[in-house]
């Protein structure tokens, strides 16, 4: 499948829906969803599960883009917001979702905060 993201490249991505790549997505998700659980710790665990986080998160769109030197730097450059919304999308790609799929589940996401604000 082929991949946008502007602030990487002006050429898509082409990145394989394979069972390797889905089973990296998968890691991914477990290891944020283990360091949210251990969320209520001293500040500096709290301070290094976040580094590792960013880390993490770094190399998994490093790995699935195959991105190059020049790339990696431009990935560095984001904000984490941008980051986690680059692996988010990844992960929801890999694991089966259309643009059409996830716009929908966006919305779905957006309104339920609304909802709570």
């Amino acid at each position: 499948m082929k991949i946008l993201f502007k602030e990487l490249s002006a050429k898509p991505f082409e990145v394989k829906g394979s069972v390797k790549n889905l089973k990296k997505t998968y890691a991914i998700q477990l290891k944020l969803a283990n360091m949210q659980e251990a969320s209520e710790q001293n500040p500096i665990e709290s301070l290094n599960n976040v580094m590792e986080a960013l880390n993490e998160l770094s190399a998994y769109i490093v790995d699935i883009l195959h991105l190059s030197k020049p790339q990696q730097e431009k990935l560095e450059d984001l904000s984490q917001d941008d980051l986690t919304r680059i692996t988010q999308y990844l992960n929801m790609r890999l694991m089966g979702m259309s643009d059409a799929d996830i716009e929908k589940a966006q919305a779905k996401a957006d309104s339920e905060e609304e909802g709570l604000a």
